[in-house]
């Protein structure tokens, strides 16, 4: 009986030993909850001795009366039940911290009768954490996150997700995207769920909704298979980011890119990707023609009125040519005042004549400018391919050349492009053309001609000398285009950034320097009469910070000879201010003292023509001794150009003429080559 006993006793032992290594807690309780037997990670939890000081107690004795009461609640409704119960819950522990137990509960059954509870509970403290951590990076995330069941339902979805369909989770829950949003989009979204069920491979998806206020929106999503633990899919997760902002970016930089602010019309690049598609596309017997139409007068409505209402003559300019074509065609704004107009599909290139009239008529009507009636023309070139070329560079140039041809007719008028055109009208109209853009692609440059004193043969001055690198590629001599500039009164503009550029330069060369250089600049007859010459110049004195003593302004004889009370203004205005005024190219016009005397010029410049004919001809001789002698006792000073050699340059020293510039000293040079 004794050894029956023992026996018994070491079992209970050996039952103790074990359940007091389990790492979870473990218990068996009576029908009324009182513990009968519990294992040292419950007695740690409680916070008692040892597990034989559990033996008796309720839940009642160490938790809050609310969690006691709960797991009392929880052991009826395990001896209730047929099955073990599983839930987590709370717990505070005996240093009263909080955290959760994963517990599973079971009737205990002796002889067919339910006589207490089984339970055993694990830390999941660490997982549930994890859990919230990872709910919460979801719910939070800004990327849209949903996942579908097999029927292709929603079971979960996050904030942003929701807010993407601008509705509450709760009416997408249990919807699938044909149900909810619906559509062609929704279905073909649907589709690929379904194909990623069957496959279990990712699908990447561009998914468009359009909202119930008509809001365009895109979501790019990656639809991903979850799988259970027989590698079967058991759900699909879809991971989207809402591309709409992004996309809406794309379509503004394309619109940026490819269309013109002002007008609405496409730009240059549009307009070159179409006529590259008309070449490349066509059959080799479809014509089509090609119009460039320049405004007449447009510059000058400009400067009378300002830039606000230019483009407002614009916009109504691209309405009126748009009105005059047909849906099929194209019309592009180049810049400026050009427009460009591409016909497709035209049988006889006189029905491209007939287009240019009626865009004639159209824009020659009175337009109403903020109350101002404006009346505007227009030149147009026309250009028919492939009769006249299939490449397009050419046939951009060939309708430029066309247009220009149309302006030289008087304007207001069209004009074919003709192969006949003179080599000489060609290059004139070509030079003209590139001028229109050369000061935007930063083409000119500045080269400096030194000013030498004889005397101390010392650089004193120089002379600023435009320089045009066509294209960056070619040079072009300044007789091939000034006159050209001069005509088409391109040369305000380019007049302008020379004085910008010299005053710069100015700068750089004086500042610091006891003897300062002058730099020489020449003024063309059209910056007087046609710009408000003084106010340009003070505007850049005050930009670039220039000494007006440091400039010496060169006009023309030709500009005198107006005799007009408003260049004697402007000059004396100058000179007033501090700039040195030149007359450039002495003797070779209608040359008169009286001028000398009404207007403030302080410098006069030998004709190289006369420099260059000192060697050899007794009358150039007589000449520049009488320009020095004449400029001596007037008392203004000499500069004499051209100076090519030693011969010239020593007999104008024994005439007492003391400054001088040429290639016996140096030719042209860009700013960082002249050494002073």
């Amino acid at each position: 009986m004794k050894n029956i006993q023992h026996q018994h006793i070491e079992s209970d032992q050996y039952i103790q030993t074990l359940i007091d290594n389990f790492p979870f807690m473990v218990w068996l309780k009576d029908e009324n909850s009182r513990i009968l037997v519990a294992n040292t990670a419950y007695a740690n939890m409680v916070g008692v001795a040892s597990s034989a000081d559990l033996i008796g107690k309720t839940d009642f004795d160490f938790f809050p009366p609310e969690l006691a009461q709960e797991y009392v609640d929880g052991d009826q409704w395990a001896m209730r039940s047929t099955a073990p119960s599983a839930v987590t819950v709370p717990i505070k522990n005996s240093e009263g911290e909080y955290y959760w137990i994963e517990s599973y509960k079971s009737a205990v059954v002796v002889d067919g009768k339910v006589v207490g509870s089984l339970g055993y509970a694990r830390d999941v403290t660490e997982n549930i954490q994890k859990e919230h951590e990872y709910k919460s990076i979801v719910e939070n995330s800004s990327n849209c996150i949903a996942k579908y069941n097999s029927d292709c339902q929603r079971i979960f979805l996050n904030n942003a997700n929701s807010a993407f369909y601008e509705v509450d989770c709760a009416s997408l829950i249990g919807k699938t995207p044909s149900q909810y949003p619906g559509g062609d989009f929704a279905t073909a979204f649907e589709q690929s769920i379904r194909e990623v069920f069957q496959s279990g491979e990712d699908q990447h998806v561009a998914f468009r909704l359009i909202t119930s206020n008509g809001k365009h929106k895109i979501m790019d999503t990656v639809l991903t298979p979850e799988f259970n633990a027989n590698q079967e899919v058991k759900a699909v997760i879809a991971i989207g980011q809402d591309m709409t902002q992004s996309y809406e970016n794309l379509d503004r930089i394309h619109h940026l890119a490819y269309f013109d602010s002002i007008t609405k019309l496409p730009n240059r690049i549009a307009l070159l990707e179409v006529l590259n598609q008309c070449l490349n596309q066509s059959p080799p017997e479809a014509s089509f023609a090609f119009l460039m139409l320049d405004l007449d007068g447009f510059k000058a409505v400009n400067d009378l009125l300002g830039h606000a209402e230019g483009d407002l003559l614009l916009y109504e300019m691209a309405r009126r040519i748009e009105r005059a074509v047909r849906p099929t065609d194209t019309v592009a704004r180049l810049g400026g005042d050009e427009f460009a107009i591409l016909l497709s599909q035209v049988k006889d290139p006189k029905n491209a004549g007939m287009v240019a009239k009626k865009i004639l008529e159209s824009i020659k009507q009175p337009i109403l400018i903020r109350g101002t009636e404006l009346f505007i023309s227009a030149s147009i070139g026309i250009v028919v391919c492939p009769e006249h070329s299939n490449v397009v560079s050419d046939i951009v140039k060939f309708s430029d050349i066309a247009m220009y041809k149309a302006k030289k007719h008087g304007r207001n008028n069209y004009q074919f492009y003709s192969s006949d055109l003179s080599q000489t009208t060609i290059e004139r109209i070509d030079i003209e053309r590139s001028l229109r853009t050369a000061l935007q692609n930063d083409e000119f440059l500045l080269h400096y001609q030194p000013q030498v004193n004889l005397e101390t043969n010392k650089i004193v001055g120089v002379e600023a000398l435009l320089r045009w690198h066509r294209n960056h590629s070619e040079m072009i001599p300044p007789n091939r285009f000034i006159g050209i500039a001069e005509d088409s009164g391109f040369i305000i503009e380019i007049g302008e950034w020379i004085m910008q550029t010299a005053f710069k330069d100015a700068v750089r060369w004086n500042t610091g320097r006891e003897e300062p250089i002058t730099v020489a600049i020449n003024l063309s007859s059209r910056q007087f009469i046609h710009n408000n010459l003084l106010n340009s110049i003070k505007h850049l004195l005050k930009k670039t910070h220039c000494n007006p003593a440091w400039i010496t302004l060169e006009i023309t004889e030709s500009l005198l000879l107006n005799d007009s009370a408003y260049i004697r203004k402007t000059l004396k205005i100058l000179d007033s201010m501090g700039f040195r005024i030149s007359l450039d190219d002495f003797g070779t016009g209608y040359s008169a003292l009286s001028y000398l005397s009404k207007f403030p010029v302080s410098e006069i410049k030998i004709d190289q023509s006369f420099v260059q004919g000192i060697a050899d001809n007794n009358d150039h001789r007589l000449i520049v001794q009488a320009i020095i002698s004449m400029a001596k006792s007037l008392g203004k000073e000499l500069v004499a150009e051209g100076v090519e050699t030693a011969e010239q340059a020593q007999y104008l020293q024994d005439c007492d003429c003391k400054v001088v510039q040429g290639f016996y000293f140096s030719k042209p040079k860009p700013f960082d080559e002249i050494d002073m």
